[in-house]
């Protein structure tokens, strides 16, 4: 991989990252909450759920470069106790991911504006850190990283599956898509709630 593509992926992820929490930062407490219908989750259950796979990307990628296991931030401050929330409640890795409609607004109330932007601002930090210490050709490594699980779009139901083999390129590209995917998501919600929408170009 050219260190042009190396560079623009990182810079991606460092971006989309600002204007997640920058979507949350700039709205209300009851606004980050306010879900407007069983279907929709918050503002800021979209930060929450992208900063749960910016945590399991971190570790994965800790765990490529030291060769041995490295733990979430998640399950290392043992968040879910501090927010008071179920993890049995949390969805597929306690990521957001198949968890109960009616619980993904549940789950923000219980842990605040605060305690989520908090979180979301020390994962993504972490996240730069790790992703800054790659080089051009772990790009290219291959490895058991973030996509290890299933997905039926028919039932809207997902599962974990055995870890699946994916370059670390891939998890990175992934992870930029599906933070711009759900800063969409959030930019509409702040458009619904009466402010400026658009954050990101």
């Amino acid at each position: 991989m050219t260190n042009n593509s190396v560079y623009y992926i990182k810079a991606r992820i460092y971006l989309v990252h600002d204007w997640l929490i920058r979507a949350g930062d700039l709205v209300s407490a009851d606004q980050f909450v306010y879900a407007f219908s069983q279907h929709a989750p918050p503002i800021g259950w979209h930060l929450w759920h992208i900063a749960r796979f910016a945590d399991r990307l971190q570790a994965k990628l800790a765990e490529l470069a030291k060769n041995s296991p490295a733990v979430e931030i998640w399950y290392r401050d043992n968040v879910s106790a501090d927010w008071n929330v179920s993890p049995d409640k949390l969805g597929v890795f306690e990521s957001g991911m198949g968890q109960a409609h009616e619980q993904a607004q549940v789950t923000i109330v219980q842990a605040g504006k605060i305690a989520v932007i908090d979180y979301a601002k020390t994962v993504f930090e972490t996240c730069t850190m790790t992703i800054d210490k790659l080089s051009d050709s772990d790009f290219e490594k291959t490895y058991y990283g973030i996509l290890d699980y299933g997905y039926d779009g028919a039932t809207g139901k997902v599962w974990a599956t055995e870890p699946k083999a994916s370059t670390v390129a891939q998890d990175l590209i992934f992870h930029a898509s599906h933070g711009s995917r759900h800063m969409g998501m959030m930019e509409a919600l702040r458009g619904l709630l009466g402010t400026a929408g658009t954050l990101s170009v």
